[in-house]
């Protein structure tokens, strides 16, 4: 019962760094995010921020989703808001999001 818990909880974290999209994919959201979650893996300090980006790539990336042109907007000015301060860092399905100020962690110091 704790695995279906988790993607649940992401869903709510990740909701909070996306507000416009959220707002206005509406009920669509939980049934996108949850397709979304099983093939991605946030780690790290900021591992909801990276949720948050990742997610942001996938509905970016589904041809099938449907976005409207107001919901595609949203979706650009969070991710552009969240891409300001990080970057997001991928390894295979897990996901690390990196504050750009901190340049020595992208390279491996």
């Amino acid at each position: 019962m704790e695995a279906a818990a988790e993607p649940v909880e992401r869903l709510w974290k990740t909701a909070e760094h996306l507000p416009r999209t959220v707002r206005l994919l509406g009920t669509r959201y939980r049934a996108l995010f949850l397709a979304y979650a099983p093939e991605t893996r946030p780690r790290g300090e900021r591992a909801i921020v990276a949720d948050a980006l990742a997610f942001a790539d996938y509905l970016a990336r589904q041809e099938r989703v449907g976005l409207l042109d107001d919901e595609r907007d949203a979706l650009r000015g969070d991710a552009r808001a969240l891409r300001r301060r990080f970057r997001l860092r991928r390894d295979g399905q897990a996901v690390e999001a990196v504050e750009k100020w901190k340049p020595l962690q992208w390279i491996g110091l």
